[in-house]
């Protein structure tokens, strides 16, 4: 893990390439080191429309913090390198990892619902060992979500985008994260923060749409908040695996109590139905696909 650079000028040390992803406050580029080539992706704040200067000016706070969680995170396995941090014509920058591979919904399109329980254990597993080390340095994500899930050509996942990542607990302002995949106590302003179960709801509301196909509570603000509004609609949740549909719904009950109290609780229901090293493929196996890395890889947790 080499030195997190601090550049006046991202470009005296990177060349912006083409943009390679779109996002609210932020665009993603690739780039190149110019000393020795290596491949990049370069974060960097939005031009300034019609927005207030103040607005603008918390979007690159916002950069800042972003910069600093990423190095605290600096060797949790599954989390990108960050390089440097600077200004790209006087926008906030940051210089990252570049990872190859498929966001995670885009490699599940063909599969889509998912049925194999290897497959399905392996994302959910290595996820958790992700998010085992993120909340172990007492940081939730809170932004958990198929766009932010990288496949790469190994099979192994990695997690992006700490942009809304907070730490446990820590009194929050205001709401923040996609519907969808945001829990209840992170929709407004939380005196008492949020703390990793938050993590637990969004992954598990990507499993449900894994195997589902459909976001829980409908998938809407509405939904979530209206008490008695079904999880899923009886022909929905008659499709979910048998053996970890239960461990799915536990996953994004409503209050964060009621939810497994950590990852590791998670990753020990999945455990029986990971892949062991040396074991087959699945028959119709994701690309990439996600069970190669425990299938030449002990678990970690």
């Amino acid at each position: 893990m080499g030195q997190v650079l601090d550049l006046p000028d991202i470009e005296e040390v990177y060349e912006v390439m083409e943009q390679v992803g779109d996002g609210g406050q932020a665009d993603l580029y690739a780039g190149c080191e110019r000393s020795s080539g290596r491949k990049v992706a370069l974060k960097i704040q939005k031009e300034r429309g019609f927005e207030p200067s103040q607005y603008f000016k918390e979007v690159a706070k916002g950069f800042e913090k972003e910069g600093g969680r990423t190095q605290t995170l600096a060797g949790v396995r599954g989390i990108p390198e960050v390089f440097a941090i600077g200004y790209y014509r006087e926008r906030r920058c940051i210089a990252l990892e570049f990872i190859e591979g498929k966001l995670l919904f885009d490699s599940t399109a063909s599969a889509r619902p998912v049925k194999d329980l290897g497959t399905i254990a392996s994302v959910a597993g290595q996820l958790c060992e992700i998010l085992d080390g993120v909340h172990r340095l007492n940081i939730v994500h809170r932004d958990l979500k198929p766009e932010n899930v990288m496949v790469e050509p190994d099979g192994r996942i990695r997690l992006l985008d700490l942009g809304m990542a907070i730490s446990a607990n820590e009194d929050t302002e205001e709401g923040c994260g996609t519907i969808g995949y945001v829990p209840p106590e992170q929709l407004d302003r939380n005196t008492a923060g949020v703390t990793g179960r938050a993590d637990i709801f969004a992954l598990g509301c990507i499993l449900l749409e894994m195997t589902a196909m459909q976001q829980p509570y409908g998938g809407t603000r509405t939904g979530l908040l209206q008490e008695g509004f079904p999880v899923l609609p009886p022909d929905r949740l008659a499709d979910l695996p048998p053996a970890l549909g239960p461990l799915m719904l536990r996953m994004v009950e409503r209050l964060p109590e009621r939810r497994p109290a950590d990852v590791r609780e998670v990753f020990a229901a999945l455990r029986p139905h990971l892949p062991v090293p040396g074991s087959a493929r699945p028959r119709k196996p994701l690309r990439p696909d996600p069970t190669e890395y425990y299938r030449t890889n002990p678990p970690r947790l």
